[in-house]
């Protein structure tokens, strides 16, 4: 009997184990938990705990559990919520005959007190963990607590740090807890304040204006609602045709920098999805606070769940691929619209990340018809999930990817073998504030003078013809006149030395008709501004101008060519403004002179002689203004502008140049690959000679001729950055044939001889630069042939200069990388209008670097 009763015992304490390890673990338990948890491809979990009590005694639990959610998203941080009370086993206290939030329940509590339990025995049994492992099934409880999410917004925690809502999991909906959390009590108390107060002094009442809280369905014609909150307690309306409508009110509890009120009923009132926008209204001086700034909180009552979203799309004409995006509080979805489902089913695409601006892919996301697979540069596996395609549409969520990058702000592209997007840029996410995807660029207004045309050159013969432009922007306070606000001028000089000799009726450029598009292999002409966009929207006018003239002789310091050019421009543009100035107190008829260009006639003659002494041949003045905002340029405008006596017609083309930001991380290079002169122009001695010259970009000038005390104006001149070159050089230490080297604007003359080889096959680097983030790369060439007279009589072999636009639909793009390249080699065949000729080749490189 003894044995019997035994082994009785001995088998309840077995089962008593056994259950009291499956309920045991509950957080009235003393020891220390570890654990560490894998996930595989399968989606199971599989995770060993460790617990260690006081006695010493050891319990190790396996646990499996597959999971089958389909959901995508990614659990919020749970604040405590403070209008709860917890017992000291860290259940919640339900008061009153109507319990809060699912603790009425009692299912997290046992019958007995501790680690013990009772039996319907006639004695108590406590049971402590055995050192025999024991492996099961998780037993499916249903958790009977509370569900709570909550969400911030990125960039905009000075006033409030994050809202948050809290329902009951066993009948989630009925009441909603909204929870406030501002950065400090005294914010708190000043945007959730009474509702009025009395002037002591004449003792009126005078009411304050609330908080609001601002709900909507999301739709354009869906149901509106909006919260008025004041400390003393809430009033929720419904907005009709006829206005506010009340639907219910409650009370408002204040504890430190937190602000809690209840919406009983919530799911009889609101869908399943609603969306939040708070306005923050002070109760004396401050700021009215609109949160979030931009984007919107989304609430799912049925889950507990509020999230902040933020929207934003982009697409391109005839792309394959449209994008709409959702930032949230820690996860990014993505929707890509495809032309066909035929096209959507060419999966996977990759999602290319640029965490770290570089230029290169830090995490490449691997998205398929049904999943995603997230990894690093390496190959290393870091987010799984689910995809879903519905139609034409591939919809994915990278879970958690803000934890991986937490600046909020990455670069990134899509491609697969078929296709890229964008086709030639790259995109640029930003969810700091709000959120925006953009194309990754530095946009630039750039103006080249692309066709120069004379009626007449001033001369009996051929005209020895150069021309100089400028440009700069121009700004005045609305409504006056005065103070006028002018920009850096721009200035550009042609040729970079000697002239271009010129008969009537011809032009001064090398002319491509093909060459005013991107697509087309570059730009007729040269640039005369590269203003960054920005910058560019700030003026009223944007004013621009050419002027030639016929050399003659004024004197030597017009051979200097482009310096002279840069000064003159400089010249020309200080007698303008001043003249402007003048006009300026006359009611504003100096926008109209700076239009036509008659404000700077009757200085003109005055810069001449100042910088040289005479007045040489005018050719033509050429002016124009136009707000920059006036048109779309992004696809080129040509804009034609005579000059006043008509003797001139100059053509310029006007481009919003879209520069890619990763050509920082790739190289710039330009060659005079060769030079064959293929027709001489007398019989005689061959004495040929080249200028070339490579330009990128504008920089600040140092070194313009300009006195200081000139019109009483500070004079700030942007001019070209590059190199200018003569060969062969005028003097050389044995005999060897090198060039002469300047800046791409030179302050001095150009030294050259003179070389009798008629295919000089020569390969010059003109340009070297680390970095290719420039709005254009300016090649020119020319050559002569040397003969005796007193300004040497040289006959021109022909000349070119070419504009090439750095903007991203110029350019190579490569699905796997950020960084655009471009590679080419262009042969000319020129000639001057004595009948000498020349082929030219020019190379240029854009290389990653």
């Amino acid at each position: 009997m003894r044995k019997t009763v035994k082994l009785l015992l001995l088998t309840l304490l077995s089962v008593m184990v056994l259950v009291g390890g499956c309920i045991g673990n509950t957080p009235s338990s003393t020891g220390t938990m570890t654990g560490n948890s894998e996930e595989d491809d399968g989606g199971t979990t599989s995770t060993m705990e460790s617990s260690t009590t006081e006695t010493g005694t050891t319990e190790t639990v396996t646990e499996t559990q597959t999971s089958t959610d389909t959901g995508t998203e990614a659990p919020t941080e749970t604040p405590p919520n403070e209008s709860l009370s917890y017992d000291e086993d860290g259940n919640i206290l339900c008061e009153g005959e109507d319990p809060d939030l699912g603790c009425e329940a009692g299912e997290t509590n046992g019958n007995g007190t501790g680690p013990g339990f009772s039996l319907n025995f006639d004695f108590n049994v406590s049971l402590t963990p055995v050192i025999v492992p024991v492996t099961m099934v998780k037993a499916n409880f249903s958790y009977a607590g509370p569900i709570s999410s909550m969400a911030f917004s990125p960039g905009e925690r000075d006033v409030i740090d994050w809202v948050s809502v809290l329902t009951s999991s066993t009948d989630p909906g009925k009441n909603l807890v909204f929870t406030i959390k501002f950065a400090d009590k005294e914010l708190a108390e000043t945007y959730v304040h009474p509702a009025a107060f009395y002037n002591i002094v004449t003792g009126k009442k005078i009411p304050l204006e609330p908080t609001v809280l601002y709900l909507d369905e999301g739709s354009e014609f869906g149901r509106m609602w909006e919260l008025h909150l004041y400390s003393g307690g809430f009033t929720l309306y419904e907005i009709g045709k006829n206005g506010p409508v009340e639907l219910s009110s409650g009370e408002v509890s204040v504890k430190d920098s937190s602000v809690s009120f209840t919406i009983e009923n919530f799911r009889d009132v609101f869908p399943r999805r609603v969306y939040m926008r708070i306005r923050a209204v002070p109760m004396g001086d401050g700021d009215v606070v609109r949160y979030p700034g931009n984007g919107v909180f989304v609430i799912e009552y049925e889950r507990g769940w509020i999230d902040y979203t933020s929207f934003s799309y982009y697409g391109e004409p005839g792309g394959k691929l449209r994008l709409s995006a959702k930032a949230h509080s820690y996860d990014l979805s993505l929707s890509l619209y495809f032309e066909s489902e035929e096209e959507l089913r060419k999966l996977p695409v990759f999602f290319y990340i640029d965490s770290t601006d570089n230029g290169k892919a830090d995490w490449i996301a691997y998205i398929y018809a049904d999943h995603y697979i997230l990894e690093d540069s390496n190959g290393n596996v870091y987010r799984k999930g689910k995809a879903f395609a519905d139609g034409n549409v591939l919809n994915v969520t990278l879970e958690n990817i803000f934890s991986l990058i937490p600046w909020r702000y990455f670069r990134g592209w899509f491609g697969n073998s078929r296709l890229r997007f964008p086709a030639k840029a790259n995109l640029w996410f930003n969810a700091t504030e709000g959120f925006s995807v953009e194309k990754d660029v530095e946009k630039y207004l750039v103006i080249v003078v692309e066709d120069v045309y004379i009626k007449g050159n001033k001369d009996r013969a051929e005209g020895e013809i150069q021309l100089v432009s400028w440009a700069y922007g121009v700004d005045w306070p609305e409504g006056k006149v005065m103070p006028i606000n002018y920009s850096p001028i721009y200035t550009f000089g042609y040729p970079v030395a000697h002239w271009v000799e010129a008969e009537d009726r011809s032009r001064l450029l090398y002319h491509d008709d093909k060459a005013i598009s991107l697509d087309y292999a570059f730009i007729n002409g040269y640039p005369v501004l590269a203003m960054p966009l920005e910058e560019a929207e700030k003026y009223r006018l944007i004013a621009f101008k050419t002027a030639a003239w016929d050399r003659d002789e004024p004197g030597e310091y017009v051979s200097m060519g482009a310096g002279f050019l840069m000064d003159t421009a400089i010249g020309f543009a200080t007698g303008e403004l001043s003249t402007a100035l003048k006009y300026a107190y006359t009611g504003g008829m100096w926008t109209n002179q700076l239009i036509s260009g008659k404000s700077a006639t009757d200085v003109w003659g005055e810069v001449f002689n100042w910088l040289v002494g005479a007045e040489p041949d005018m050719v033509g003045v050429s002016s124009y203004a136009l707000p920059p905002n006036s048109a779309e340029f992004s696809k080129g405008a040509l804009v034609e502008a005579p000059s006043e006596d008509g003797n001139m017609l100059v053509t310029y083309l006007l481009y919003t140049v879209e520069v890619p930001r990763t050509l920082r991380y790739a190289s710039l290079s330009s060659q005079l690959h060769s030079v064959d002169f293929t027709k001489d122009t007398e019989i005689g001695p061959d004495e040929y000679y080249i200028y070339a010259r490579a330009c990128a970009g504008f920089a600040e000038a140092s070194g313009v001729n300009v006195p200081q005390d000139f019109h009483k104006l500070e004079i700030t001149s942007m001019a070209p950055v590059g190199s200018a070159y003569s060969y062969p050089k005028l003097r050389t230490q044995g005999g060897e044939l090198t060039y002469d080297v300047e800046s791409c604007m030179p302050s001095g003359k150009l030294e050259h001889g003179a070389t009798s080889k008629e295919s000089l096959f020569l390969y010059k680097e003109l340009l070297k630069r680390d970095r290719a983030d420039v709005p254009f790369l300016y090649m020119e060439y020319s050559g002569w042939e040397q003969d005796s007279g007193k300004w040497g009589n040289d006959d021109p072999m022909g000349n070119v200069g070419i504009t090439l636009l750095f903007d991203g639909e110029y350019f190579d793009w490569d699905q796997t990388s950020a960084i655009p390249t471009k590679a080419f080699g262009l042969s000319f065949n020129v000639c001057g209008v004595s009948g000498g000729c020349s082929r030219v080749s020019l190379w240029a490189d854009v290389e990653e670097g």
